[in-house]
């Protein structure tokens, strides 16, 4: 049959593309150079190394039991505390000049008769002891800083200068291992002696005003504080890139191999440590900005002293026990 005059027929005259064999991709020349060959089976097992390296070291911290740190200045109530939580007594004590460090189970505070293993570390508040917070911030789930309520308006700029570089230390620890972020209790203890009721329950009134002048007396100071960093140009960060984008500010390679030193740092922080981590953007300070570390605050109270575990307990420690059992 003819086709008719002027129709054109048009033929798919396309050919699939030959796809090159493995030996030739192979036999590619940088393939074939030895060098090149072993720099890239290097750069590999580097990269498994350095992987279950880390994978390593944020197994290791949260192994074993719950590790709990009470820290704070001298003379706000840490070891009191130690002693109530361990042998549920409270006795007059004196400023502590050596950690105190204990395992035991600690009972649930919801009564459901559930326990669970927890170490406890007190450490001195002597500003010769500071560096003892290194020794064991590797293995803390979560921190208790100790604030004495009724001594915080004349001692606040102490409290803060005092609280800022445990910061910097837990936020640095917890970014440069990309572990958990470590939970800090900042508490208001002694909070029972701002009432004159003799009653083992602290009003809840109490409670919530102890709460909010810790955390507004602190808010002021560590804003000071950081305006005073940022001026000096030891602290503080003019965008805070890293949040946006989900990593540290300090980048990759920072958190892979740790953060390198802004400058001057704050009194007992390591030339290592990277203080703008805790200082955030430009305007003031706020505690969300504080990176790796869960902030939030409570109150607490021991009631008279010499009181034994058989009397009644009150709700001095609800927030403590609460704080404890959920970490």
């Amino acid at each position: 049959m003819s086709l008719p005059q002027g129709k054109v027929v048009l033929t798919d005259t396309a050919t699939t593309p030959e796809v090159e064999p493995l030996s030739s991709l192979l036999a590619h020349p940088l393939l074939q150079d030895p060098k090149f060959v072993a720099a890239a089976g290097g750069l590999v097992v580097l990269l498994i190394f350095l992987s279950l390296f880390r994978t390593g070291k944020k197994a290791s911290r949260r192994s074993g039991p719950t590790t709990v740190l009470l820290v704070g200045p001298s003379d706000s109530g840490k070891t009191s505390l130690f002693t109530k939580l361990v042998h549920e007594t409270y006795i007059q004590t004196h400023t502590s000049i050596r950690p105190s460090i204990t395992t035991f189970p600690f009972n649930s505070p919801y009564e459901d008769g559930q326990t669970k293993p927890i170490k406890l570390i007190d450490l001195p508040g002597h500003p010769r002891l500071k560096d003892e917070l290194k020794k064991y911030v590797k293995e803390a789930s979560a921190v208790l800083f100790v604030v004495d309520i009724q001594a915080l308006v004349r001692n606040s700029a102490a409290v803060a200068e005092d609280l800022a570089p445990i910061l910097v230390t837990l936020s640095n620890q917890s970014i440069t291992t990309q572990s958990e972020p470590t939970k800090v209790l900042i508490l208001a203890h002694k909070t029972d002696l701002l009432t004159r009721s003799s009653s083992y329950e602290i009003p809840e009134s109490s409670l919530t005003t102890a709460r909010a002048r810790v955390k507004s007396i602190l808010t002021r100071e560590m804003d000071r504080l950081k305006a005073t960093r940022t001026k000096s140009g030891a602290g503080g960060k003019i965008e805070s890139l890293g949040k946006v984008a989900g990593i540290s500010s300090s980048g990759f390679f920072a958190k892979l191999f740790g953060s390198g030193s802004t400058g001057v740092g704050l009194e007992g922080e390591d030339e290592g440590e990277d203080e703008s981590l805790i200082w955030g953007g430009k305007g003031g300070f706020s505690w969300d900005d504080v990176e790796g570390v869960e902030i939030t605050f409570g109150a607490s109270g021991l009631g008279p002293v010499g009181a034994k575990k058989q009397e009644k307990e009150g709700n001095g420690l609800d927030e403590v026990k609460s704080f404890i059992w959920e970490v």
